[in-house]
């Protein structure tokens, strides 16, 4: 932490960063948004749909991918067949699951603080728009238990998932 500019205060035997310092340098040893924030979304029946799209900027065809859960609660409500979208936190389980999709990650604000969760260009690395995937017919994920066959792919997730963001229903 010294090499990348924390101070050492002698009296409360604590390391410190200054107001001038950028915090995401020290990212590992500071606590995250999730940390302070419940999870009020749950669900024991989740899966990762993932989809082929065009990239919203440079029209490659990308795989893109959202959460999808046969059952869950969201802030104590039970739910079925809903999508999350615009993720702003979740656990440390769900987070190393998600891991084998490394373009689906945090994007910077413009000040340089972390966003939400977005799917990310692999070819220019611009992040979609979640509306574009979630809110429309025809959009990616906007039905998917009515999606035509083979279109999207759902792979489980294990244990129960726990997150944040916004619930999208299944038209019927």
């Amino acid at each position: 932490m010294q090499s990348l500019g924390a101070q050492w205060d002698t009296a409360s035997k604590r390391w410190y960063i200054g107001p001038a310092d950028a915090p995401e340098k020290f990212s590992r040893w500071l606590p995250g948004a999730e940390d302070d924030e419940e999870l009020t979304i749950a669900s024991g029946e989740a899966y990762v749909a993932a989809t082929q799209v065009a990239c919203q900027q440079c029209g490659a065809s990308i795989e893109v991918l959202c959460i999808h859960c046969h059952t869950g609660i969201s802030e104590d409500e039970p739910l079925t067949r809903f999508t999350v979208s615009d993720v702003s936190a979740m656990d440390d389980a769900l987070a190393n699951q998600l891991q084998r999709w490394p373009t689906f990650r945090r994007t910077l604000n413009p000040g340089g603080e972390p966003g939400n969760f977005a799917n990310h260009c692999p070819n220019c690395g611009t992040p979609q728009d979640e509306l574009y995937l979630h809110a429309e017919p025809g959009d990616a994920f906007f039905d998917i238990p009515h999606a035509p066959p083979g279109s999207i792919k759902l792979t489980p997730l294990t244990g129960t998932i726990r997150l944040n963001g916004n619930e999208h229903f299944t038209v019927d």
